[in-house]
């Protein structure tokens, strides 16, 4: 999820695709926990890097996340998190991380 209402820059919050990388964990002799794997700067220098290089290359500068919350949970029907259509509740997806939204645009 992108947000940046009202704000100076966007954030995003982002649940990668473990499959992908589980493998490069491997490679890089990193835990195979995801979450302690995401609170490795490694992983997160990693992953941003890859997220902007793709994000460049279709989206201008402005509209480009300059910070990132990485999640090991993904958005489902059974925490909240997803409609029952499928869609995203920005709201309460919001709600559940607004602390650590804050902190990134406190940085």
């Amino acid at each position: 999820m992108i947000y940046g209402e009202g704000r100076e820059f966007n954030v995003a919050i982002i649940i990668p695709d473990f499959a992908a990388l589980d493998k490069w964990a491997e490679k890089n002799n990193l835990p195979k926990d995801h979450a302690e794997l995401l609170k490795k700067d490694e992983t997160r220098k990693f992953l941003e890097n890859e997220i902007v290089n793709q994000l460049k290359a279709t989206y201008g500068n402005y509209e480009i996340p300059r910070k990132f919350i990485f999640i090991a949970e993904p958005f489902s029907l059974e925490n909240g998190m997803l409609t029952q259509t499928m869609k995203l509740k920005r709201r309460v997806v919001f709600d559940k991380y607004k602390d650590q939204i804050e902190k990134l645009y406190a940085k």
